[in-house]
């Protein structure tokens, strides 16, 4: 799956893995969608381009998942796929996103995500790499 959700009393505490960080930032974009609603009932049928910049890699992994959040709740795009490409040297973040309309009754809305947070977050490499991060839900 390349992501799990880990135990937290009120929030949603995500971990993500990959390969690369790409893949590790995928995954944690395909979490912060599974929290909010079915995932698997996304239908590609729109490509979206998203491009965020940071100061470090956790800023650039909170703008990336800000981005997706947004898309969820203010432009009202199901997310399903991700295809990141990361210039680390820079903070830069482009990807190429594809999804569909969100419909709530379609894609079984489950909880609202207030904010993505800093707070318990993680960057780390030991072998794969590895993301954590809190939802405010």
């Amino acid at each position: 799956m390349g992501y799990r959700f880990l135990e937290h009393m009120t929030d949603a505490y995500i971990e993500a893995d990959g390969n690369t960080l790409e893949e590790a930032f995928e995954n944690a974009a395909k979490g912060l969608v599974d929290t909010m609603i079915d995932r698997e009932s996304i239908e590609i049928k729109e490509r979206l381009i998203i491009s965020v910049k940071g100061d470090d890699l956790e800023e650039l992994l909170y703008n990336w998942l800000e981005e997706v959040l947004l898309k969820l709740s203010v432009d009202r795009i199901a997310l399903k796929e991700f295809k990141i490409m990361i210039k680390v040297d820079e903070y830069k973040l482009d990807a190429d996103v594809y999804g569909e309309r969100l419909d709530i009754v379609k894609h079984k809305y489950k909880v609202e995500i207030k904010a993505v947070t800093y707070h318990m977050m993680e960057i780390k490499k030991d072998g794969k790499y590895k993301v954590r991060f809190l939802l405010d839900l």
